[in-house]
């Protein structure tokens, strides 16, 4: 049963689908990194902005949900010896993403083989 609309469903893909937003959604966050150090003190490094750039698509396959993919543009190689790859970051930025979702109607029920 949808909790919003009070419908009832034959079976949970199409409860899913009912919660359907719109069939697409991009996003992008800043990211702070550590590009390089310049001697042993912590305040010894150069700083840059990085953007993770996240895509949220509706999958009506299978299992109906929504799938994410990202990429990371930044002015400098990432990985670094002192910043983590793309996966890193999203994990980093997670919670930021789930909020955006979340406040426009996407909860985790509809996160369909996230990496998270």
């Amino acid at each position: 049963m949808n909790d919003w609309t009070g419908e009832e469903f034959e079976d949970e893909d199409e409860y899913l689908r009912s919660m359907k937003q719109d069939d697409s959604y991009a996003f992008a966050y800043e990211y702070e990194y550590v590009a390089d150090r310049f001697g042993e003190g912590d305040d010894d490094v150069v700083l840059r902005h990085a953007t993770l750039n996240v895509s949220v698509d509706w999958d009506d396959s299978s299992a109906p949900g929504y799938v994410v993919s990202y990429a990371v543009d930044s002015p400098t190689p990432i990985p670094n010896q002192w910043t983590g790859d793309a996966d890193q970051i999203f994990s980093d930025l997670w919670s930021q993403v789930v909020n955006d979702l979340d406040s426009i109607g996407i909860g985790a029920e509809l996160h369909k083989d996230w990496p998270v």
